[in-house]
């Protein structure tokens, strides 16, 4: 019996890849670039790859004068923006999409290459600073950056958390078949979800203030809801150059020096992940998807699975790495929701139960954090100053509510008061302290870029991603007014892009009420209200005021 899901794995030569793996060399496209080493050897991993994927499952046929929709990894495209380092491994590497996108060319020359980048980067400037841009001239192709297009909207009557989605309107052609998909994550670690691969890749799907919506403790089910409406029919990792650490900060490159693809991008992603020297199975997302039977029990793997172990995300702020990098800022904690323990005592709280309540909220404010801390770390910061920072609801025990540091002891709404340094709220569980707090921080999750931005303003010193320190800042302000131009235009238009008005919300949007047979469904289509007079003014003040 054949098997229904297949993986590859090709491993690339021994030798430096550390080269142009973040963005394209002026002299891309020419018979100088194409002669170097590194780039004849991924070329060549990529055919091979491809070639034996195509030998058992036979989807260059598929593909064969249909469109193919490409979407790279460019969450955020980290070259020379004013970090320590000029380059992180971040993002897809241009040279591995180059070479997939040249494989594709052999079979149809109706190629997109689609995305969109993470807040606050917008998508023309990562397509600029990867150059990706010119890659999609020399061959040929499109790019599209999808937070600029206009939006079609399903339900997903099987979905736990994603009940309605709201997605580019180009995806709507691999929802109906029309288009085929192939997604080419980068091999790396990640704060909200341990790892992110293939299916995970499908976020940048939802284009910039959508993607926030559930984007919290409820993360995990979020993005496995997301493969009733649509699944990548080819998923390509690129592992040339991996990155451990804490993703979406910068991250540290791993030589892994591996091509892995498959038609299932659950089972790619599981064998990914146990490469990476990782159980999927202790890896919250793995599990969701295998959960809801969008896994295969038939997998075939072809090539070695060599373990090249990555380290893992910190998301912790009591964790021996940030009491090293911040070892002047207190963490306070306190939760009531996500299953988080409860407290009966307050004077009896170990640091285990503190480490549990943290991780109520993993998937939503903690990471978030995490992240801002670690930017202000990679941009070189003195980072001995003190602060305090309150997560949470509290715990309430005997009408009062306490928040813990890391050793079990609890503090007050007074107390937090009487703290003679700066303090930050976060969150929207922490909302009834904007009173008590320096400055507090909105959302479920909040914008990511807020924290991180929050944080200088509160010790008063400048970010390097905002000086000259960074080199593109004439490509991002570029891609930010054309981006909100073409926003702008498309609302004017009467056609709806990712506004959310309901953004702070973390509650699951409710659907009409569905027949037996629609229940059934894996989605259906649900047209988008017209856009008239009072909505059509609060949408276009939102695209203006929330475009980055």
């Amino acid at each position: 019996m054949s098997a229904e899901s297949y993986v590859v794995i090709t491993e690339a030569p021994d030798i430096n890849y550390l080269k142009n793996y973040v963005t394209l060399p002026k002299n891309y496209g020419t018979d100088e670039y194409y002669s170097r080493e590194d780039v004849l050897a991924i070329r060549t991993a990529v055919f091979q790859n491809l070639t034996a994927l195509d030998k058992h499952t036979g989807f260059t046929k598929a593909i064969r004068g249909k469109e193919v929709i490409i979407k790279p990894n460019l969450v955020s495209v980290y070259h020379r923006i004013g970090f320590k380092d000029p380059d992180y491994p971040q993002s897809t590497d241009p040279r591995v999409l180059d070479s997939i996108t040249e494989f594709v060319q052999q079979y149809t020359d109706n190629i997109v290459i689609a995305e969109s980048s993470g807040r606050g980067m917008p998508t023309r400037a990562s397509f600029a600073i990867s150059g990706i841009d010119r890659l999609a001239k020399h061959r040929n192709v499109r790019i599209l950056p999808l937070e600029e297009q206009p939006l079609d909207r399903y339900i997903l009557p099987k979905a736990q958390v994603m009940k309605d989605i709201r997605i580019p309107r180009i995806f709507s052609e691999v929802v109906r078949g029309e288009a085929f998909y192939i997604s080419v994550p980068k091999l790396k670690t990640n704060l909200y979800t341990g790892v992110t691969l293939g299916f995970k890749n499908a976020m940048g799907t939802i284009p910039y203030n959508l993607r926030q919506k559930n984007h919290n403790y409820m993360i995990n089910k979020k993005l496995v809801d997301m493969l009733f409406l649509f699944k990548p029919d080819l998923v390509v990792i690129d592992g040339i150059v991996g990155g451990e650490g804490n993703t979406p900060a910068p991250i540290d490159p791993v030589p892994s020096r591996v091509i892995i693809s498959g038609n299932n991008s659950v089972e790619a992603d599981r064998v990914a992940t146990r490469m990476m020297g990782f159980d999927p199975d202790e890896i919250p997302l793995m599990v969701e998807a295998r959960n809801m039977g969008f896994g295969c029990d038939n997998v075939e793997i072809i090539g070695t699975e060599k373990v090249i172990p990555f380290r893992r995300p910190d998301v912790s702020l009591h964790s021996a790495r940030f009491r090293k990098q911040f070892p002047n800022v207190k963490f306070l904690v306190g939760h009531m929701k996500n299953n988080a323990p409860g407290i009966s005592n307050v004077n009896s709280v170990t640091p285990d139960v503190v480490r549990e309540i943290t991780g109520a909220c993993m998937g939503g404010c903690l990471p978030c954090l995490r992240q801002a801390f670690e930017f202000v770390y990679y941009e070189g910061v003195k980072c001995d100053f003190p602060m305090v920072v309150i997560m949470g609801t509290g715990v309430r025990v005997n009408g009062e509510v306490y928040y813990l540091d890391e050793t079990g002891k609890p503090y007050t709404t007074q107390d937090i008061k009487e703290i003679n340094v700066k303090r930050l709220g976060m969150g929207s569980c922490a909302s009834h302290l904007k009173d008590v707090v320096d400055l507090h921080i909105d959302g479920c999750m909040p914008r990511p870029n807020e924290p991180h931005m929050a944080i200088h303003k509160l010790i008063g010193r400048g970010c390097a991603i905002q000086s000259l320190k960074n080199k593109q800042l004439g490509k991002l302000l570029y891609g930010m007014i054309k981006t909100r131009r073409e926003r702008i235009k498309r609302v004017k238009n009467e056609e709806w892009v990712d506004c959310i008005p309901d953004f702070y919300d973390d509650s699951i949007t409710d659907i009409p009420a569905l027949s037996d047979e629609d229940a059934r469904r894996d989605f259906i289509p649900w047209p988008m209200p017209e856009m008239k007079g009072e909505i059509k003014r609060i949408i276009l003040n939102d695209v203006k005021k929330h475009s980055f």
